[in-house]
């Protein structure tokens, strides 16, 4: 025989399983924003993406690489909502007809750092010619840093001059930088943002070059999963705020600095 109270347990105990598969069967993951970002541009759009997630209550997944490295990811059709990359990658972005907006945060710029207090007195870009310094900058077949320095001083006609004492061409600024920081260099080429990264390391010396604009997008993608939120966060690089990050971070057109600057 059945007793009455066992039988009151067990339907409390399917009531209640029922409500928790109910409740859990409700609940809906939080949207997910996929942004592809060029390592260039990491440091800024980190906190960008933090700051975003939390007043949106969303979750922003990033996808760092090289720009040249993410772009194939997009041409090949890959789920991603937004790109964040340098000059002249947008414009194989339009190209390829996935683009969808986009906004301008800075500027990338190649930069001649020497050691605190320049020890070898490397006053201009002239001065690379000495045979008795050691010079480092990024690799030209997959560096734009280093492919705008190597046809400024085609421009000039002082390649053949100061190419000798390049003993270091890295495939990443951080790369060189290290290599004067930590290593035997007397002097490196460097993007201006990897410059800030050094603080009292390193010193800026003028260079006198002039360079193409390289300006640093937020691009939308034509293919994203999450089109609200895109737009929403290329609004949130858009507002003043998100520019001003990027300009502490050194992403600043430097080419007509006056004088020998240290990084702060």
């Amino acid at each position: 025989m059945n007793h009455p109270m066992s039988a009151l347990k067990l339907g409390f105990i399917s009531l209640l399983v029922l409500a928790l598969c109910l409740t859990g069967c409700g609940r809906t993951e939080p949207p997910r924003l996929r942004v592809l970002c060029g390592s260039s541009m990491s440091a800024p759009i980190q906190e960008l993406a933090r700051e975003f997630g939390r007043a949106n209550g969303l979750e922003v997944d990033l996808d760092l690489g090289g720009s040249e490295t993410l772009l194939p990811k997009i041409l090949a059709g890959a789920p991603a909502d937004v790109y964040v990359c340098h000059d002249p990658f947008e414009d194989k972005v339009k190209a390829a007809g996935q683009w969808a907006g986009s906004v301008q945060v800075g500027h990338l710029e190649p930069v001649l750092a020497v050691r605190p207090g320049n020890p070898r007195n490397i006053r201009s870009v002239d001065d690379l010619q000495r045979a008795d310094l050691k010079i480092g900058l990024g690799d030209p077949r997959y560096s734009t840093c280093g492919e705008l320095f190597v046809h400024a001083l085609q421009q000039r006609g002082i390649y053949d001059a100061v190419m000798k004492q390049a003993v270091l061409q890295a495939r990443s600024t951080a790369d060189v930088a290290n290599g004067l920081v930590v290593g035997p260099l007397d002097a490196a080429v460097l993007w201006n943002f990897s410059a800030m990264l050094y603080p009292g390391k390193l010193e800026l010396v003028p260079t006198g070059l002039d360079y193409p604009e390289v300006r640093v997008t937020v691009a939308g993608l034509t293919r994203s999963p999450q089109p609200r939120w895109r737009d929403a966060f290329l609004q949130w690089c858009n507002r003043p705020a998100a520019r001003e990050l990027f300009r502490k971070h050194g992403y600043v057109k430097m080419s007509h600095q006056g004088n020998s600057t240290t990084p702060k």
